[in-house]
């Protein structure tokens, strides 16, 4: 159960930014549907999109594969960003908000969004919220009544964001009544355990980790090649690796697995680019550790 929204979700799902193609590759109706086809065979039932993934090309992508197979899927989107040509720009007005909501809509082809998250990627939207505080309240209100949305969460792009005593958390669990909160959790990065989760804990939160691979620093396919390699960073996955990863165990999966094992934790979104990565996927979750 993902916190108090009454949504079922899977242990793990999928999340689509890369979907978009904003990676650089470009995937078609047809990989969609393959990924999806093979996550639900295997109980995958959640979806993490959002706004600005690309003029809403994952959702658009995402609710054409479903088709008439939406309603067995619980589909979480984000709102407070809009996509301009090379770039992507905070966007938070009332006006704004409505217009992401009827986009996300359109383009995922569907009467409700099942989680709408507001997406917090910077300093420059924690002030943005503070400012238009009452269209949240009104616009986000308004779409619940209207069976538009069925719960309503947190996204934070940068665990520090929040701050050490959870002040935007907090605020935004009495003003807007959040009930899911999205950080990034892995065993490199654990900051949220400090940070946010004894606020998750203390609302009934539902708690959603994403990065769990660290950006490819638990997985081995990450080599001293790559753009983002950090010698320092790595020095410290070699010591979990010898440490910690049972021998045999993929590290991957191992790293999903770490996640689950939280008892705070509702579902972990690894990404996913072929319908074979489910596989794995779905070993993680069942590893015994």
């Amino acid at each position: 159960m993902l916190g108090k929204t009454g949504l079922r979700v899977s242990v793990v799902g999928l999340e689509t930014h890369q979907w978009s193609g904003m990676g650089g590759r470009f995937f078609t109706v047809e990989d969609i549907r393959a990924i999806l086809a093979r996550a639900r065979t295997a109980g995958i039932n959640f979806i993490d999109t959002g706004e600005c993934y690309f003029f809403h090309s994952a959702e658009r992508l995402i609710g054409e594969a479903l088709g008439k197979e939406r309603g067995k899927w619980i589909i979480a989107t984000k709102f407070g960003h809009i996509s301009k040509p090379k770039e992507i720009i905070a966007a938070w007005s009332a006006d704004d908000i409505q217009k992401q909501l009827d986009d996300s809509l359109r383009a995922l082809t569907a009467d409700y969004i099942d989680l709408y998250q507001v997406h917090i990627n910077s300093k420059e939207d924690m002030r943005h919220i503070h400012t238009n505080m009452s269209a949240l309240q009104s616009i986000l209100g308004e779409a619940k009544k209207a069976g538009k949305i069925r719960a309503v969460g947190a996204v934070l792009g940068d665990d520090e964001l929040f701050g050490a005593d959870g002040k935007l958390l907090s605020l935004l669990i009495k003003k807007v009544g959040i009930e899911t909160v999205q950080v990034v959790y892995n065993r490199v990065s654990r900051e949220a355990e400090r940070r946010i989760f004894p606020l998750a804990k203390k609302h009934g939160l539902g708690v959603i980790a994403r990065v769990p691979l660290a950006k490819g620093y638990l997985s081995s396919r990450f080599k001293p090649t790559n753009k983002s390699y950090d010698a320092a960073r790595m020095a410290v996955v070699e010591k979990i690796k010898k440490e910690e990863v049972p021998a045999g165990v993929d590290i991957a999966e191992w790293a999903i697995r770490w996640c689950t094992k939280n008892p705070i934790v509702s579902s972990v979104v690894p990404g996913h680019s072929a319908s074979e990565q489910i596989d794995s996927t779905v070993r993680a979750s069942r590893l015994a550790l």
